[in-house]
């Protein structure tokens, strides 16, 4: 339900403040943000948002209340001040930072979540796993340095109120107005089975986030920039003529060359390549059913493309039955020496753990945990039961078992049953069985161009190789103008300048072995003396940083690019140092990739050096060998062999 303006008020202590989407990016009414983020953050809690009566975690939460201008509705935008702890030896503080290139920063203190929850959650406290959900309708994650990343967005209108651009104009207007850095999102977006940035890519040769000004920033497996252009050139400007003629002889051609011929009648200007026609039918998608109708009916009168007269296309698609069965059904299929009630007592203490741990486990470890009850001593019936049971009902929850998309290992979870049922009737969606007119059901429609002709060509065939590159280009950067040298603030008598600590010799040779990491903003009045520019600096990198927390800044150097900072102080014991943690793995795979990219990796058992377990042809639902031997160590063994 959404939250009305009279209940916003009625649950708050004083009258809140309500803003409307486009008030951050209007001219007249912006925020004044003059600072850096990390002021500006501050001002925005203070100014723009209240204070909740509860913490997540031990961190404090504020809710600002937005109102969509386009239908009335109120919702809130939580955020999340996230102080970062100590860390293991090792453990990377943010992963997305590794992967994105960034893993040479140094830690920030505090990260800053900011939050749209799903529209059946607007009126309830968020919880401690809210930091890690990716049902939210909108979450990303800015840290203190202002880089940051879009952790998640609704791409598709799953919410009753909220659609996909609303959600990333308000993000946009948002970063903005703050003056955030550079930041990133691993996209792994979707319409329906459908991989936007492979949809998109062919279309408008950019990301669906490109629309947003997100760039390529690296691509995994050691793609290049060049590449993903060049891929995305290859397949957009194939002919819509060879496309047909590839598709005669294949199943459902003859669907594929109706697709293409009524959107060709429909269309005004001229479509010719499988870019143009994308681009078009997307674009027809977004028009009123009415619309889409008349211009389907004045096509079919004036082209040679024809129905049977009383052939309406208003039929309904075939439902399919629900995949999930209650618990009775599943033991009663279940062949096994095993009595029913043996059987169902396990399924129930799945569910008992399943609860307990957070409603999400890998297989070993839900297995070790069915291990440790007393009653429960027969590792075959447990084995027995891991391997059998699936989306099974139990109460108002499912038993659900699928891979985990970055580990690949197999993870057991409870769902809520209502949306397993509605993620199923959006399979049945997925269907690439033509039941209607082309152009009615534009999504089906693309849908079968998707599987049959972009995923359709042979493995070594230069679109599928291209495609594939395109799929494999997941990491994209949105670059802020704040990161210019130097820039006027809002204020005429202020500069906002870009300042970067100069450590000694020592501590880049034994210690800083990394690229150091990009300069710092700060926004410093113009008739600043130069102690006051110096304690300035110095509060900021304390501010900022773990590793400058008791970091004395000792000299200033002014160049036309950037002030340079000497100092000392800097904490190189702390192991909140870097980003992407303090292990100085070595990645080198025959794929051109030197830097971990979140794909799924395998170290040698003799060199220790990282590589693609997809370049070493290891699946990805299979585990890597007990001991894994690279190319060169084989071959490097071999010879030794050979030669004695």
């Amino acid at each position: 339900m959404p939250i009305t303006i009279y209940e916003a008020c009625k649950k708050r202590k004083r009258t809140p403040n309500i803003f409307s989407l486009s008030h951050f990016a209007a001219t007249e009414t912006a925020m004044d943000f003059g600072g850096s983020f990390r002021d500006n953050i501050r001002d925005f809690l203070k100014r723009c948002s209240e204070q909740e009566d509860y913490s997540v975690g031990s961190n404090p939460v504020w809710c600002t209340l937005l109102v969509s201008e386009s239908n009335g509705v109120v919702f809130p935008l939580y955020t999340v001040e996230d102080t970062v702890k100590n860390l293991s030896s090792g453990q990377p503080p943010c992963d997305l930072c590794r992967f994105v290139g960034w893993g040479h920063h140094f830690v920030s203190k505090r990260n800053y979540h900011f939050i749209i929850p799903e529209d059946s959650k607007w009126n309830k406290p968020l919880k401690k796993e809210s930091l890690k959900l990716q049902t939210h309708l909108l979450h990303g994650v800015i840290h203190c340095n202002g880089f940051g990343h879009l952790l998640c967005v609704r791409t598709e209108s799953n919410s009753n109120y909220l659609h996909g651009e609303e959600l990333m104009n308000l993000w946009g207007h948002l970063c903005a107005s703050l003056l955030t850095r550079d930041i990133s999102v691993h996209d792994l977006s979707k319409k329906g089975s459908m991989d936007l940035r492979l949809l998109y890519g062919v279309a408008y040769g950019r990301s669906w986030f490109g629309k947003w000004g997100y760039k390529l920033s690296r691509g995994s497996f050691g793609i290049t920039k060049q590449d993903y252009n060049r891929a995305l050139e290859i397949v957009g400007s194939i002919d819509l003529s060879k496309i047909i003629s590839d598709s005669a002889i294949k199943s459902q051609g003859k669907s594929i060359e109706q697709i293409i011929q009524i959107y060709r009648n429909i269309s005004e200007s001229e479509l010719t390549t499988i870019s143009e026609l994308l681009k078009f039918m997307l674009a027809f998608e977004s028009k009123p059913l009415i619309q889409r109708k008349t211009a389907l009916a004045l096509a079919t009168i004036s082209s040679k493309y024809s129905t049977e007269p009383n052939q309406q296309p208003e039929t309904p698609l075939p439902r399919h039955s629900s995949n999930t069965a209650s618990l009775a059904s599943v033991l009663a299929a279940m062949q096994t020496r095993w009595s029913a009630r043996r059987l169902e007592h396990v399924v129930k203490v799945i569910f008992e753990i399943l609860e307990d741990y957070g409603a999400k486990m890998l297989r070993e470890e839900l297995r070790n945990a069915i291990r440790g009850k007393a009653d429960i001593g027969d590792t075959g019936l447990i084995d027995f039961v891991l391997k059998h049971i699936n989306k099974v009902i139990l109460g108002n929850q499912i038993i659900v078992r699928a891979n985990e998309p970055q580990s690949k290992l197999l993870a057991f979870s409870l769902e809520d049953a209502s949306e397993v049922a509605k993620s199923e009737r959006e399979v049945e969606l997925d269907s690439d069985i033509p039941t209607l007119l082309p152009g009615l059901n534009v999504c089906k429609d693309l849908l079968l161009l998707y599987k049959k002709v972009l995923l359709g060509y042979s493995e070594y065939d230069a679109v599928s190789m291209a495609v594939r590159i395109i799929l494999d280009s997941k990491h994209f950067v949105k670059k802020s103008d704040t990161n210019d040298s130097s820039s006027s603030s809002s204020s005429s008598s202020s500069l906002r300048l870009m300042y970067q600590v100069r450590p000694s010799y020592d501590e880049l040779v034994n210690e800083l072995t990394r690229p150091l990491p990009p300069g710092e903003q700060v926004v410093v009045p113009e008739n600043a003396t130069v102690g006051e520019f110096k304690l300035m600096l110095q509060n900021a990198l304390r501010d900022t940083y773990w590793l400058m927390d008791e970091f004395v800044v000792k000299d200033i150097e002014i160049d036309e690019l950037k002030v340079w900072v000497r100092g000392h102080g800097m904490n190189l014991d702390t192991k909140l140092r870097y980003q992407g943690g303090d292990n100085d793995w070595t990645i080198d795979c025959k794929c051109r990739a030197k830097d971990d990219d979140g794909e799924r990796m395998v170290a040698c058992d003799v060199c220790h050096v990282w590589q693609h377990t997809r370049c070493n042809s290891i699946k990805d639902d299979h585990v890597p060998p007990p001991l894994f031997l690279c190319r060169i160590c084989t071959n490097r063994i071999n010879k030794t062999k050979t030669s004695k």
